[in-house]
């Protein structure tokens, strides 16, 4: 099957979400022990713990279980359906009563607001987990010095290396948002060492963004040889269909 394309103006996008947002997971993973709780927690469209990834946590579980809930319920608001003006409103979810808002600026700020009032003091149960999904939510509103700060805080707060990677690349896509690409290349470039005893994962990640960057700087053959490389060394990498489309759109030029 053919490869879906994209169009030349979504390839040519700053990109501050594929993957990084895309890959979401939407499980809760079941308590492991007693005293060590496994969490994988999703945020669609904001933050993700890649399927196998998992966060340790000595917590009590109704804690825990308490913060899940409220991470699914952002989740759930910044994935909410838009109102459309003149329609009929979409079905309301009666589980939980999730808010509606008419612009994709003020369903962020929805979010942000829920986060804020369940971890805004910072000592909650997956507070480094809140803060990647703060991070991803400063981002959408296009608030990039704020969402610096939180990356930044998190990489200094010694962030778990299963989540560190997350915080290293939400913090990289901060700087390429301020138009700071030599920063933004640095930051990506520590992807594959942050990702810890995890092999290659996110190594193919890092010398995707170095690519992704060197053509948005205007060096279109110097990208597609990291693209190339990229599939070559990791072929079966998440990435493959995002650098096809990105190669094809290359050889039009």
């Amino acid at each position: 099957m053919a490869a879906k394309k994209l169009s030349k103006k979504a390839l040519k996008q700053p990109d501050q979400f594929v993957g990084f947002w895309q890959v979401a997971s939407q499980r809760i993973g079941r308590f492991a022990a007693a005293n060590a709780k496994v969490l994988v927690i999703g945020t669609s469209a904001l933050a993700t713990v890649v399927a196998g990834s998992v966060v340790l946590a000595t917590i009590a579980e109704g804690k825990a279980e308490k913060a899940s809930s409220a991470l699914n319920r952002v989740q759930k608001i910044a994935g909410a359906e838009l109102l459309i003006p003149g329609a009929p409103p979409p079905k309301a979810d009666t589980s939980d009563a999730i808010p509606r808002f008419a612009t994709e600026k003020e369903r962020l700020e929805g979010a942000l607001k829920e986060l804020d009032a369940h971890f805004g003091s910072g000592h909650a149960p997956l507070g480094p987990e809140a803060g990647l999904v703060r991070g991803g939510l400063l981002l959408g509103l296009d608030r990039p010095d704020e969402a610096q700060a939180v990356y930044e805080k998190l990489l200094g707060d010694k962030l778990d290396a299963r989540l560190r990677f997350l915080a290293r690349e939400g913090l990289g896509y901060a700087y390429e948002r301020k138009g700071k690409m030599a920063e933004a290349q640095a930051t990506f470039g520590k992807l594959g060492t942050d990702a810890g005893n995890l092999g290659d994962f996110y190594k193919d990640r890092a010398r995707y963004h170095e690519a992704r960057l060197a053509e948005l700087q205007g060096n279109p053959g110097e990208a597609a040889r990291i693209y190339h490389e990229v599939l070559d060394k990791h072929p079966t990498t998440s990435l493959r269909e995002e650098i096809s489309n990105r190669l094809a759109l290359l050889e039009l030029k």
